[in-house]
């Protein structure tokens, strides 16, 4: 079956609607302007009802005769968004930033608006996408920045010389409420679930080898602090300091797409790391962090970095996170506590705070760029320190 051909026409200058029954949507169009061609330039909108797609289609004609007309060429969402990412992202952000925004791109927005032409998406169309990806259950997080990549990019379009697009679809969103959403505690281990660790992590065999030659790594992050990414990056020469035990993070290494080869991925080293905060920090070195480098050291101290494979190369994030989980396994903890490698750097910082260390000296530990990042992500652990401190008052009633 074809379109039916029975058209509503809503009268000169009001546009037109009509039934398209291969994909059983309301279609409704309206030219707006003449493109340099001199072929009208014409808007399209869609909707399920035929009240809808008037309704869609008035906001159009209401939208067009406020603002001046501006040509847009006919390229769908998917495509403008991938033109503002590889044109404006690419330059702004770090390699693994950008895989970020593209993944998010990719998965949280193409899927739901990417097939819509770029000069007929309404505000409509994506209120209808964070509604979905609510639905389907994604985080409040994984919404936000989908939310943040539509509008972020078309901002960039309104703001360039001629414009790419005549208005922003984002601009009047309504995102979630975010205490409909459960927040995940963050995985970190007790003092006696570490304390397991770390024995495993070290455990000498009969023969006298080390059961994992690269296992301090374990007491180093429980005792600094350090992101995988940041301890992969440790280098004997330039940031270890072990006559006055002080470590500098300056480096980290990201697991990044090989866009030279168009595919695959590749280790990149940063001489930058996550936050301008962690840039360049001393972290002391108590006593467990130190002799995990003595340890090392052994083993690695000839080498460049300090967590070196066997065959002289850097070790890769996976490989990292491969290593713990079977260390975590060996320790015999239960499933649910079979984490990745990160919840060491929420233990260090869960058992600082427990201990009484004030948040502002956890965060700046941490590297984290505001205090109020490391409220928000161990404010369980704060309230937990604050209901003991209040079973220690004495009964002020009697």
């Amino acid at each position: 079956m074809g379109e039916k051909t029975a058209k509503r026409i809503r009268g000169y200058g009001n546009g037109t609607v009509y039934f398209r029954s291969s994909d059983q949507k309301w279609v409704g169009k309206y030219k707006i302007g003449t493109k340099p061609d001199g072929k009208p330039d014409m808007k399209v909108v869609y909707a399920k009802t035929e009240p809808e797609c008037h309704r869609k289609l008035q906001k159009i004609i209401d939208d067009s005769k406020k603002t001046e007309y501006v040509y847009v060429a006919k390229d769908t969402v998917s495509s403008y968004m991938t033109l503002w990412l590889t044109a404006v992202k690419a330059l702004e952000l770090k390699p693994k930033s950008y895989d970020r925004l593209e993944q998010t791109v990719n998965y949280q927005v193409t899927p739901y608006i990417g097939q819509l032409q770029l000069q007929s998406i309404t505000s409509d169309d994506v209120q209808d996408m964070i509604t979905k990806l609510t639905a389907e259950g994604k985080s409040y997080s994984s919404i936000k920045k989908a939310y943040e990549a539509v509008n972020a990019a078309f901002k960039w379009g309104q703001l360039c010389d001629p414009p790419k697009v005549k208005k922003n679809p984002a601009a009047n969103i309504k995102l979630p409420n975010r205490k409909l959403f459960t927040q995940k505690q963050i995985p970190f281990y007790t003092a006696e679930e570490a304390a397991k660790l770390t024995a495993t992590a070290l455990h000498i065999c009969n023969n006298g080898a080390r059961r994992y030659p690269l296992g301090a790594f374990v007491p180093l992050i429980i005792n600094t602090g350090l992101r995988a990414s940041e301890v992969l990056a440790l280098k004997w020469k330039a940031d270890i300091d072990l006559e006055n035990r002080i470590l500098t993070v300056h480096n980290n290494v990201v697991f990044v797409k090989d866009r030279e080869k168009d595919k695959g991925y590749k280790l990149l080293e940063q001489d930058t790391v996550k936050t301008d905060a962690g840039q360049d920090r001393a972290i002391p070195l108590n006593d467990a962090a130190y002799n995990a480098l003595l340890n090392l050291q052994k083993l690695t101290g000839e080498k460049t970095w300090v967590l070196t494979t066997r065959n002289n190369t850097q070790v890769k994030p996976r490989q990292l996170d491969q290593m713990f989980r079977r260390i975590a396994v060996a320790s015999e903890l239960p499933e649910e506590k079979i984490y990745g490698v990160h919840a060491l750097r929420h233990t260090f910082a869960t058992l600082l705070l427990t201990n009484g260390v004030e948040i502002k000296t956890v965060s700046e530990l941490l590297g984290h760029s505001d205090v109020t990042i490391t409220y928000n992500t161990y404010i369980h652990v704060i309230k937990e320190q604050k209901a003991k401190a209040l079973d220690a008052i004495p009964s002020l009633t009697t």
